[in-house]
């Protein structure tokens, strides 16, 4: 039933945005064509409506997005992210998706925060404005304040929004399989899995509950850097679509005449909030997807940065970082040939790929940006376009590991003194910070943690020893002791605790060698009289590389060779 309710929906959404598709390439050709002045003329005389003139379509591909729908409106958005490759117009009007959206009547509000918290808000919050301060495409944010005193911000999910959003979605990825089919070009670019990543980055932006989780982590990965924050969440005033969090007051973090006339150094704020970014991106691998200047707030009273809108985020793995940092590293020496072959470690191929087209062809398009201090976002924007010529892409996440960073660039740079690039300080805060990363303290840190998950996980195997002991307990009782010693399990248990124990612990030192080393060889490439130490820890970085797929090929073989004996113990060798 569910199902056939889901096509019904996506059949109203889709005869939706046929209709809408239809006006809209009727208009523009109307308009363009000998009819379109007598046609406006007719307008006018019938409707008395004042004579407009006609849009230009970047304004009238704007109005079209915002009236399909929210779905609509963030594929938009990602498109204007990609500003270095869109003309002005264009730029201009695409930033401006849904700056100002029609809010939900305060009514509808009331219901939705009664369906999800059992209460009206007059009776949750001590205080609750009824004009939203801010309305978007997906909800909308009120000013509350809570009975001890405190200001929040209680964002509430627009009603019935997710229906629409889920059908939006199934027409999006019913456009995207059908174009592969007829396009070589979207299959080249792998269409249908960017629609399926984007209705899945879409879907967790709809869950509440995943922006709270983000928040909470986020807040904890960047707690012990000086002057950046995370909202504090309201956990038992928020669900998966009413989320209270602490309200934060100030001005964008791009607004530089007012941070200095409050009497705080913008430089130390970029740099703080970009030791944060790089403590997200490049240490911890789980980070802020969107930190552009309008979700990064300075307090103007005490110069801390928060970061707002926790609900775009992604995740990478220490093997991925390290080839970011040397990324940044070859960049800022302007070796060509090393960012070719970082950039295409990090990329995977969707047809055949010719090796050495692809570096020529890198050397080609990057040799004019290399000594000119460029930009770093139309750098990477080129070189994906490299990548995306000669048959390779990257993995989405890498992409939005890319976007953060860009956008890190944008807030950094109109900040920093002007002689500091912001290559060369991303690449400084990340040494520093990756030394931390791997200190004594850290190891022994993540030893602990590791310990503890691997008693949880020996307690949840061994219900039949908690078993044992009820069992004599009740003989006790009854005044009697029958003991059985069988330990043939024993043996087993500890043998399979020992090498559990020990792959963890290569593991950690493993990771810990490739991220120090990698960070390390970056330091040293920075002072010519230091190659030796670079090539030595590159080399020991690689090593380290090696050693763990050889762990993880050996972890594999024994779990299959494990599986296979389990298997013959239970159903007879005959089956196998």
């Amino acid at each position: 039933m569910s199902s056939t309710l889901t096509r019904a929906s996506e059949n109203a959404r889709l005869q939706h945005v046929y209709q809408t598709l239809i006006e809209f390439g009727e208009n523009s050709v109307a308009d363009r064509t000998w009819i379109g002045r007598p046609r406006r003329a007719m307008q006018k005389w019938i409707w008395q409506v004042p004579d407009v003139p006609v849009l230009p379509l970047p304004v009238r591909t704007r109005i079209l997005i915002e009236h399909l729908g929210p779905t609509y409106v963030k594929l938009g958005q990602i498109v204007s992210s990609q500003a270095n490759v869109l003309p002005d117009d264009w730029k201009v009007e695409l930033d401006r998706l849904q700056n100002e959206v029609q809010p939900v009547p305060y009514g509808e509000i009331r219901q939705a925060i009664i369906d999800e918290l059992g209460a009206p808000p007059e009776e949750l919050y001590a205080e609750f404005s009824e004009a939203p301060l801010a309305a978007a495409s997906l909800g909308q944010v009120h000013v509350a304040r809570l009975h001890d005193g405190r200001k929040v911000a209680v964002k509430v999910q627009r009603p019935q929004i997710q229906k629409q959003v889920r059908a939006d979605l199934g027409i999006t990825r019913f456009f995207g399989r059908n174009a592969e089919r007829r396009s070589a070009y979207a299959r080249d670019i792998g269409l249908a899995s960017m629609l399926d990543e984007f209705s899945t980055t879409l879907l967790e932006e709809l869950d509440y509950y995943a922006e709270a989780y983000n928040m909470t982590r986020l807040a904890a990965n960047i707690d012990g850097i000086e002057g950046v924050h995370v909202p504090d969440l309201i956990t038992e005033l928020s669900t998966d679509k009413v989320l209270t969090q602490e309200f934060v007051s100030g001005v964008k973090i791009s607004d530089v005449e007012a941070i200095r006339a409050a009497g705080h150094d913008p430089a130390a704020l970029g740099d703080a909030a970009l030791h944060a970014t790089i403590k997200m991106l490049l240490i911890d691998g789980f980070f802020h997807a969107d930190p552009h200047p309008g979700n990064l707030i300075v307090n103007l009273e005490t110069g801390v940065v928060t970061f707002l809108d926790c609900g775009m985020v992604g995740e990478i793995t220490p093997v991925q970082r390290a080839h970011m940092v040397m990324v940044l590293w070859a960049y800022t020496r302007g070796d060509l040939a090393a960012m070719a072959d970082e950039l295409r470690a990090l990329s995977v191929p969707f047809r055949p790929v010719d090796e050495d087209a692809y570096r020529k062809a890198f050397q080609r398009r990057m040799a004019r940006f290399v000594g000119n201090d460029s930009d770093i976002t139309v750098m990477f924007s080129q070189g994906m376009g490299v990548l995306r010529d000669n048959g390779l892409r990257l993995d989405p996440q890498l992409t939005l590991a890319i976007k953060s960073l860009t956008q890190s660039s944008a807030f950094f740079t109109v900040l920093a003194p002007p002689d500091l690039p912001f290559a060369d300080a991303a690449l400084a805060a990340t040494q520093e910070l990756g030394m931390e990363a791997v200190s004594e303290e850290a190891v022994a840190e993540a030893a602990r943690k590791e310990g503890i998950r691997l008693a949880g996980r020996a307690l949840q195997e061994a219900p039949a020893y908690a078993k044992g002991l009820s069992a004599i307990g009740e003989q006790l009782k009854q005044g009697k002791l029958t003991v059985h010693v069988d330990n043939t399990s024993v043996g087993t248990q500890m043998s399979s605790l020992r090498s559990i124990v020990q792959t963890v612990a290569l593991a950690l030192l493993l990771g810990g060698a490739m991220i120090g080393t990698a960070i390390a060889a970056a330091g040293f490439a920075a002072n010519p009289a230091e190659q030796t130490a670079y090539h030595w820890t590159l080399a020991a970085f690689f090593a380290s590389l090696a050693l763990a797929l050889l762990l993880a090929l050996v972890y594999v073989a024994g779990f299959v060779k494990e599986r296979r004996a389990a298997s013959r113990a239970r159903w007879g060798p005959d089956r196998f």
